[in-house]
């Protein structure tokens, strides 16, 4: 079997398999740390096909870990629960057994010669010459605690469930007549009338009635809800604050300037400009010009050459081409050269402009310098600071009294939110390593000790959680200018849009746009031709969009810029696609196509699981689960 993996490196089998190979590696969670626990306990049985207790929690953490990603903290198992990763999980690993039990009945098989140019295809068992190599094909036998034959045969297995699966992946599983339709309905273009109806058009809002206000507030209650608060008393040490200049000598200073003395010269900087000949012949004539009294720029000129273009800049000699360098540092100033060997051709240089090579003065960078090694000496000290505040927060020592030791000051937070913002709702924007810190922050009690954060490349964060302040209902006088500032504009958008009603009735029973907009001093405005989803400025994508939902003749109503501006809307002109030779989007056919293909692999699965007998153990996997986390 070896031999053939390694005559077929370069084998034919095609990618998108291989892909599907290690998809479903992933979807199984195939690893060394799950495959010797294989012919462990069956948490659910497909005919003869099993799911073992490990490919089970392989999955389960799979899924776990993406919900909590999402979710942006850890979660509960019982939590996990209630998002439904746990039954996800099994009907996952149920719908492969499924295709496994599948593919065994029918006697679906590769052939050794293919699975070995798919196994020789994979990078994981190539070397660095990206040939495939034996040995670290061993190695993940060997990790996966599996025997050579029983891993091929698991690789086997996973490849035939792949093909089963692409077998639904064909391009064009639709018929030509909905590629049509959909050409037909991607190209359609519109062009739109409109007006924007405002407050200007309507009624106005009257203060709200005290009963108005709290039955807006009751039937919005946890709209207004204090999320949860904890106070916070945080430790950050960078390096900046450790340093201490007035420990760094005079002496310290100057040596340090001495052995770094190279990096405060600027060099000599010339501007220097280059004319390169086509010829030897050309470059010999402009000499002989020279000599009878021709000037740099008439050869310039004479080569069609600007001025602009033969400057090459200020330049220190190092950043010339070599052959021209010192013969570019040793001209007197606006001295052309003789021809030269440059690397495009015969080359003449001059030189307009000299700026003197300069060298800052130790008085001129000291405290620059002192700096810098106060900064320095501070980063070599943090890693014992870190030791020394871990020991002293071990011996329950506070924080504000392990920042007097260090000489920094711990900042108290009084409450901050989940998304940093303050009981005022403004954002606490100079929290260190904010996102982290919160996270962290509210999974911890108070009295409890996290590990440091990390801030910046060169710092420490440590904190305590000094009160928490549960999620609670306000009051109506805690917000009420907010409660009145959201009634008055959802009134306001409630009498835009019944104004906006108003108008679309007339224009349904027949009136024109135009006279319309003329009784209540408005501008018809008209778009250009639109197809669905675009926009354009003062029409955003929503009202194309809605535009779109009736026929030639819909007239309709949109949301503008804000919730209390309406655009009414009538369709001005469509454009059909008969005269146009389009295809229907690709992207979007594709994307349809793969969806057909997905709701046939799933109906598949649904009759198969109906053919087979599926039996599972919840009880087992609920014990897995309690002893695996």
């Amino acid at each position: 079997m070896l031999e053939s993996l390694r005559s077929f490196v370069t084998g034919w089998v095609a990618k998108g398999l291989l892909v599907l190979l290690v998809g479903s590696f992933a979807l199984w969670g195939i690893s060394g740390s799950i495959l010797s626990g294989a012919n462990g306990t069956t948490v659910a049985q497909v005919g003869e096909t099993s799911v073992t207790v490990r490919e089970f929690l392989s999955a389960y953490n799979r899924n776990m870990n993406d919900m909590q990603r999402r979710i942006g903290r850890r979660l509960t198992q019982e939590e996990g629960r209630l998002f439904g990763v746990e039954s996800r999980t099994l009907s996952n690993v149920v719908s492969f057994a499924v295709l496994d039990e599948y593919a065994r009945s029918q006697g679906l098989s590769l052939s050794e010669d293919t699975l070995a140019r798919m196994l020789a295809e994979n990078p994981q068992f190539r070397d660095s010459s990206g040939k495939f190599n034996r040995d670290t094909f061993r190695r993940a036998v060997y990790d996966a605690q599996m025997r050579e034959s029983d891993y091929i045969a698991l690789q086997n297995a996973s490849a035939v469930r792949g093909q089963v699966m692409q077998s639904f992946a064909t391009d064009s599983i639709l018929p030509k007549v909905f590629a049509d339709a959909l050409r037909d309905y991607a190209n359609e273009e519109r062009k739109f009338s409109y007006i924007t109806v405002t407050m200007q058009h309507a009624d106005a809002v009257p203060a709200p009635t005290d009963e108005q206000l709290k039955s807006y507030f009751d039937a919005n209650l946890k709209t207004y809800a204090a999320p949860e608060f904890r106070k916070l008393e945080i430790l950050k040490v960078e390096a900046s604050d450790l340093a201490d200049e007035s420990a760094i000598s005079d002496e310290d200073v100057a040596a340090d300037y001495e052995a770094r003395k190279d990096s405060y010269v600027t060099p000599e900087k010339r501007r220097v400009q280059q004319i390169v000949f086509k010829s030897q012949e050309q470059a010999d004539a402009a000499i002989k010009a020279m000599s009878e009294g021709s000037v740099f720029e008439t050869i310039l000129s004479d080569n069609d050459v600007t001025l602009a273009d033969a400057d090459l800049g200020q330049l220190t000699k190092s950043q010339l081409p070599a052959a021209i360098q010192d013969v570019a540092f040793s001209l007197e100033i606006n001295s052309p050269s003789e021809i030269l060997k440059g690397p495009f051709g015969p080359t003449m240089v001059r030189v307009t402009e000299v700026t003197p090579e300069t060298t800052k003065l130790l008085d001129e960078v000291k405290d620059d310098i002192r700096k810098d090694l106060a900064l320095r000496k501070a980063v070599d000290s943090l890693i014992d600071v870190q030791e020394t505040v871990e020991d002293a927060r071990a011996g329950a020592t506070a924080l504000s009294e392990i920042g007097q030791r260090l000489g920094v000051d711990t900042r108290m937070v009084e409450a901050v939110d989940r998304s940093a913002r303050d009981p005022e709702g403004k954002v606490i924007s100079d929290l260190p390593s904010s996102r982290d810190l919160l996270s962290q922050a509210f999974e911890t009690e108070v009295g409890g000790q996290a590990s440091p954060l990390d801030v910046g490349t060169t710092g420490y964060v440590w904190y305590d959680v000094q009160e928490i302040m549960p999620a609670r209902d306000r009051t109506l006088d805690e917000v009420n200018d907010k409660v009145v500032a959201d009634w008055t504009a959802a009134e306001e958008a409630k009498r835009v849009t019944e104004k906006a009603e108003q108008l679309k009735k007339r224009l349904e029973a027949g009136a024109a746009l135009n006279d319309v907009a003329l009784e209540i001093d408005l501008l018809v405005q008209t778009t250009g031709f639109l197809k669905r989803n675009a926009e354009q400025a003062g029409f955003p994508r929503s009202a194309t969009t809605a535009g779109y939902r009736g026929g030639d003749k819909a007239i309709v109503i949109a949301d503008g810029a804000t919730a209390a501006e309406k655009l009414l809307i009538t369709v001005t002109e469509t454009k059909g696609i008969e005269a146009q030779a389009i295809d229907a989007p690709k992207e979007e056919l594709d994307l349809a196509n793969q969806g057909a293909a997905d709701d046939l692999l799933s109906q598949m699965i649904t009759n198969l699981q109906n053919s087979y007998s599926i039996t599972q153990n919840l009880a087992l996997i609920r014990q897995a689960l309690t002893q695996g986390h």
